[in-house]
């Protein structure tokens, strides 16, 4: 009991760093081109031990054509981590996380689904908040600090995208994530114009 709540008390400290960090506007360092599809197969490979101890299955759909993001590689880790671990953590026995990309016009769109509990409806405008966990009958009992959603919602949005989830109870929820697709800077072009 002691090193699982130890391990919680590490885990707290780690999202109020990354928080910290957010809010600071410290966190996203840099924006280049980043290839989605090399980095999210590496978190779902990270995630295999944990998806097969909850009797979860894993799967992306990603086209043909890369999915280039203007963005910082470290944050989109952490968001990527976030997303698709809450995925496998309220999910069910035999449920299946699937991980699927496409160009949407100027944006990237990625969309990590699961076949979980769902969140009810008069939870999910508070899912993004600090610390806001679901609560009540038929909500799933896991670890979390009820910040990783936050974050995931801060670095989004200082990356110029933009999350939404969509949920139903006892079905599973999808959240969806935009980000500014990659393309050829012009000269003479600020950074803070990358959008």
């Amino acid at each position: 009991r002691c090193l699982q709540r130890t391990e919680e008390l590490q885990n707290l400290i780690k999202d109020w760093l990354t928080l910290a960090r957010v809010e600071g506007g410290t966190l996203v360092n840099e924006r280049v081109e980043v290839d989605l599809k090399q980095i999210i197969p590496v978190i779902l490979n990270s995630y295999e031990e944990m998806a097969a101890a909850e009797l979860v299955s894993l799967e992306v759909v990603w086209p043909e054509d890369a999915l280039f993001v203007w963005g910082d590689r470290n944050c989109l880790n952490v968001l990527f981590d976030n997303l698709i671990t809450n995925a496998i953590k309220y999910n069910r026995p035999g449920g299946k996380v699937t991980v699927s990309g496409c160009l949407a016009g100027t944006r990237i769109e990625i969309a990590v689904a699961d076949t979980g509990v769902g969140i009810p409806e008069q939870y999910r405008p508070f899912l993004f908040d600090e610390f806001f966990r679901v609560k009540g009958e038929g909500a799933k009992r896991t670890e979390g600090t009820g910040l990783g959603l936050h974050i995931s919602k801060k670095i989004v949005s200082e990356m110029g995208g933009s999350i939404e989830v969509e949920s139903q109870a006892g079905i599973g929820s999808t959240f969806r994530v935009r980000l500014p697709a990659w393309h050829e800077p012009l000269e003479n072009t600020e950074i803070g114009s990358w959008e």
